[in-house]
């Protein structure tokens, strides 16, 4: 058994995992993305530790882009499944 097929088959077994790992990947890159840009506060109010202000930030974002919340339930509802 050569070195492609012995990482074929552990990947194999863990389809559903790597699916739900490139899921939350990517939904955690976009919010990471979003936060940062110039019009948001959210880094500014979770540096200072104000729950007030980043609570609007974090709904604004999920309103705003609700297709990354349900990829990032998705990814962790694979990533915990059983076989």
């Amino acid at each position: 058994m050569g070195l492609t097929d012995a990482v074929g088959d552990a990947l194999a077994g863990r389809a559903y995992q790597l699916v739900g790992v490139a899921f939350g990947a990517a939904a955690l890159a976009h919010f990471a993305l979003w936060a940062q840009s110039a019009d948001r506060t959210l880094d500014d109010a979770v540096a200072a530790g104000d729950v007030g202000a980043a609570l609007p930030e974090v709904v604004a974002y999920a309103q705003g882009h609700p297709a990354y919340v349900l990829a990032f339930l998705l990814g962790a509802a694979l990533l915990v499944r059983r076989p």
